[in-house]
């Protein structure tokens, strides 16, 4: 019976346990002598080894190797990527095709090879990308700044040569560093193109005065590699000016109770009522967020201190640059007591913010009751990815981002169709692994039977 369930859990795994191997390619058309980045990835399947079908037709130019974390709903897989760099040797069409020692074939790839570059491939492998401003900011409103290298060809070494001058700003770094302080190379794949992005410089400025100001963008030294692995004289990118207006906040239709929000606030509420020392109390949890300076924020109430009184404490506060884009979001518990017990429902609350894209004060209204029926922790996370996007697409208007370079990468981990194959194959699990039991149930009430029988 002991070896019939070590079998049955050896079964079990075996079936909800799907191995797989990806191959893809920076570049699906690539010209003669021209260098392309293969990637061999390993998803569940322990890396073993392997031969690639039409390797024969490349050079190879490097190889090295690199593990994953990748988070796909929910669940946090393991995986190992070989990578290469290859360059054709002839013009025509080359397959691609990975084989495991242990059987397991990867995704086949076709390649178009031609004898020249052409002329929309004939891109910069090789910048600087640094926060661009297309409009005024107010003073007072949080300005993100970053500053990172795309990589997209073989570099030997690099040296940040120098940080960025801001003049007049006061400056919070939020640098993404390693646990030895150094920068953290980023694989993102674009447009189907694999490439390398260092962030060099992130951080939330904000301005002291009004008027025009100059930042200094920093600049970093690329030595890149020649085809025999020999590092060329150094490449410098950077070392530019750029100008950038600081506006006063306009007086006109101003609000009373203004306290220098700016920005695009958005939030979640939910109200609630309880009874403390024999007295209606009407308890707020709110979530506010947004490209707003939310530390500016210090009162969120402003009510009528003969008619209620009012105790906030705020749980959380956060802020960040994800690429291009500043965020900020806080939370609160606000208790209100009503000094006319009598009152049924609680009271309106506004919080005023200025929008510096429509140049006018606007309002966000906690309303007196809440059509949202949640849990605390459901009530925390809602609405936060859907907004988030919504607040993305609106500031792409007006400064640069890379958010959509984010979905692409997103999208190699969390990828829609993948997703789909996932819920079908563990749907396709879960009922095989039902099947299993099921027979393996009726055999073990089978061989029960027998030993009875015998035993007669």
């Amino acid at each position: 019976m002991k070896k019939f369930l070590n079998l049955l859990i050896f079964f079990m795994i075996t079936i909800t346990t799907f191995s797989e191997i990806k191959i893809s390619v920076d570049d699906n058309s690539p010209a003669v002598n021209q260098n392309i980045i293969f990637t061999v990835e390993f998803l569940n399947e322990k890396k073993t080894e392997y031969e690639i079908e039409g390797i024969e037709k490349f050079k190879i130019m490097s190889m090295g190797s690199r593990s994953n974390y990748n988070t796909l709903n929910n669940k946090v897989k393991y995986s190992k990527s070989d990578i290469y760099t290859l360059s054709p040797y002839s013009e025509g069409k080359v397959s691609l095709l990975v084989i495991a020692k242990s059987g397991t074939k990867s995704n086949k790839i076709e390649l178009e090879i031609s004898k020249e570059v052409k002329k929309n491939q004939d891109k910069e492998q090789l910048f600087l990308e640094t926060t661009k401003y297309t409009r005024d900011y107010y003073l007072g409103e949080k300005i993100p700044f970053v500053e990172k290298v795309i990589i997209k060809k073989p570099i030997g070494n690099y040296s940040y040569v120098s940080t960025p001058i801001f003049n007049d700003f006061s400056i919070k770094n939020v640098t993404p560093r390693d646990g030895r302080g150094f920068i953290i190379p980023k694989r993102v794949t674009v447009d189907g193109k694999e490439q390398i992005e260092l962030v060099l410089f992130r951080s939330i400025l904000e301005p002291l005065s009004t008027g025009e100001k100059t930042i200094k963008t920093g600049g970093i030294s690329i030595s890149e590699l020649t085809e025999d692995d020999k590092e060329e004289f150094p490449v410098y990118l950077g070392f530019k000016e750029m100008k950038i207006n600081i506006l006063p906040l306009p007086q006109e239709h101003k609000p009373k109770n203004f306290q220098g929000v700016i920005g695009k606030l958005y939030g979640n509420y939910k109200w609630s009522e309880n009874v403390v020392d024999g007295k209606k109390v009407f308890v707020l949890k709110l979530k506010l967020y947004g490209t707003v300076n939310l530390d500016d924020l210090k009162k969120v109430s402003n009510l009528d201190s003969n008619k209620y009184e009012v105790k906030e404490e705020e749980l959380t506060y956060d802020e960040h640059v994800l690429d291009h884009i500043y965020s900020a979001e806080k939370k609160y518990k606000i208790v209100i007591i009503p000094k006319d017990q009598k009152q049924e429902k609680p009271p309106v609350i506004i919080v005023p913010y200025f929008d510096p894209v429509a140049k006018e004060y606007k309002e966000f209204k906690i309303l007196a009751t809440s059509t949202k029926n949640m849990c605390d922790a459901e009530f925390y996370d809602i609405n936060t990815k859907e907004n988030s996007n919504k607040i993305f697409s609106e500031e792409n208007n007006y400064i640069m981002s890379d958010e959509d370079k984010e979905k692409v990468e997103t999208i190699k981990l969390e990828n829609p169709k993948t997703n789909e194959v996932e819920k079908v194959q563990e749907k396709s699990t879960s009922i095989f692994t039902i099947i299993f039991l099921i027979i393996s149930l009726l055999e073990a009430l089978y061989i029960l039977k027998l030993k009875k029988d015998s035993k007669k």
